[in-house]
């Protein structure tokens, strides 16, 4: 079983690497709605704050003002973090920008209704 939960945590670690370097990759797009969920969970860190009584830990320190802005930007950084590790950026990219689409003679990235030659090679698209 441990062999099993090693297994597995080298497959999380090759995916997570894959999807942050499409995130890199695309300029670190991401749609609108995850904007949204940011905000809310920036927010709801907001309200947690102000619950805080006066003496908790979180407002005595003598780094407390630091301690309460990173608990705030905790929030938006882990609906960023699990949007883009579980794939959500990259169905969402897909979905948006379309596919890609590569010249079957070079390999060049073409439009996907490029009807002309290919602008790399000039090679025109054979019979579908």
């Amino acid at each position: 079983m441990k062999t099993l939960h090693g297994i597995h945590g080298v497959y999380l670690a090759i995916a997570a690497i894959a999807f942050f370097r499409y995130w890199a990759r695309t300029r670190f797009w991401l749609p609108r709605y995850v904007h949204v969920l940011a905000i809310g969970a920036c927010a709801l860190a907001y309200l947690l704050l102000s619950m805080a009584p006066d003496d908790a830990p979180i407002r005595q320190s003598a780094w407390g003002l630091v301690q309460q802005v990173g608990f705030l930007l905790l929030f938006p950084a882990i609906v960023y973090f699990f949007f883009v590790f579980y794939g959500g950026q990259h169905a969402a990219y897909e979905r948006e920008h379309g596919r890609r689409v590569f010249c079957p003679y070079c390999g060049a990235p073409a439009h996907p209704t490029a009807a002309g030659p290919c602008p790399a090679c000039g090679q025109e698209p054979g019979p579908r």
